[in-house]
């Protein structure tokens, strides 16, 4: 790989405190995550839906390692509103361009926090009479305080409960192009109380 074309963290000099998953490691976690989508929906055509714009990053780089016929739409939600960092109630904007009815869904988000915005749009897909709704996160929080959270079908990653940016993740709508994911410095970052 060709390191000269991706920016690294240290061009945000103190914001960025430490890289918690390196581009590599993400690399890698996608080319078994393609393996276990493309093993559940082999002999299937199948419809992605990214959670925008957090998933965008993410979903593209998955898709290309799919050996399959996917259909791809945006969903936005969003659960964060402009600076928080706890999710809070989830808005669906918008439906999707193309009838669910009877198609096998992923819904591919970049993080399952409280799960409220996983929940919201299988229901929504569901409620489309989908086939079949599935779920892929590209990072699953340890949350020990959300007994009743829904579980994602395909997890990139676990982690504990830090508010992360790069490769998608942002804080403030900054940060998604970092190539890694990183703990952010000060006021944003780090662990969360």
């Amino acid at each position: 790989m060709d390191r000269s074309s991706f920016i690294t963290h240290e061009a945000f000099e103190g914001e960025i405190s430490d890289v918690l998953i390196p581009r590599e490691r993400i690399v890698s976690r996608l080319d078994e995550l393609a393996a276990e989508i493309a093993a559940c929906y082999a002999g299937k055509e199948l419809t992605a839906l990214a959670v925008m714009t957090g998933a965008m990053v993410f979903l593209s780089d998955l898709i290309r390692r799919l050996p399959l016929r996917v259909r791809l739409d945006v969903v936005r939600a969003s659960s964060y509103p402009s600076r928080a960092q706890r999710s809070e109630s989830v808005s669906v904007i918008g439906p999707v361009a193309f009838d669910l009815a009877g198609r096998d869904v992923l819904i591919v988000d970049d993080i399952l926090d409280s799960g409220k915005t996983l929940r919201a749009i299988a229901s929504c897909a569901a409620g489309a009479r989908a086939a079949s709704v599935r779920t892929c996160v590209l990072l699953r929080k340890r949350r020990d305080d959300l007994a009743e959270r829904p579980r994602a079908d395909f997890v990139g990653f676990d982690i504990d409960d830090h508010f992360v940016v790069g490769y998608g993740l942002d804080h403030d709508n900054l940060y998604r192009n970092l190539p890694d994911i990183c703990l952010l410095r000060g006021p944003g970052g780090g662990q969360r109380a």
